[in-house]
């Protein structure tokens, strides 16, 4: 069974921020890996969301690693499942909103 993936605005706005970042600082190769990334823990989600652990962070949340730097937070509802945010994982995870 397939579940339908949304996006939550944070969760775009910082996908956003990421790819603007990534193209301003580090080479397009960077970016398109990145990007495959992405895409790939998507379709995992998109598969067999149970596979990731649950979030320490907040009840009801599930923790996807991108990148060792990056790590992607949602929630599965029904036959959905809702991307919250993506976070740096190197920055305080007091910082975390979700």
């Amino acid at each position: 069974m397939e579940y339908q993936i949304t996006i939550s605005k944070r969760a775009e706005k910082r996908i956003d921020d990421i790819f603007e970042y990534l193209e301003q600082k580090w080479p397009n190769k960077v970016k398109e890996d990145f990007k495959i990334k992405l895409l790939k823990q998507v379709d995992f989600l998109r598969q067999n969301p149970h596979m990731f652990p649950v979030s320490q962070v907040k009840d009801g949340l599930r923790k996807c690693l991108i990148t060792k730097h990056n790590a992607l937070y949602y929630r599965i509802k029904e036959q959905e499942v809702e991307i919250i945010t993506i976070h740096d994982t190197r920055q305080n995870p007091k910082t975390l909103i979700l």
